[in-house]
């Protein structure tokens, strides 16, 4: 089990935080096609964003601040900012 902030995040809230940065990927593919979003070469930025989205999946990313930060949320919904100056 991870920690964050001082909370003990559940594998139920990694696995949901795994599947939103992976459905954040894909809707980014898609916009890419749609043509809402340039991009400046759209092969390579679909296969790069698909490979992520399969990394994300795969927990290849959860030690990621941003990850630990969203799992927060998600099991939370207290929004921690990452920097405080």
């Amino acid at each position: 089990m991870r920690e964050f902030n001082g909370v003990k995040l559940t594998e139920e809230t990694i696995q949901k935080t795994r599947k939103w940065f992976h459905d954040n990927c894909i809707a980014c593919i898609e916009e890419a096609k749609s043509g809402k979003v340039f991009v400046n070469d759209l092969e390579y930025y679909c296969k790069w964003e698909s490979g992520s989205a399969k990394e994300y999946m795969e927990g290849k990313h959860d030690h990621v601040l941003a990850f630990l930060q969203r799992a927060h949320y998600i099991q939370t919904g207290e929004s921690v900012p990452l920097l405080a100056f």
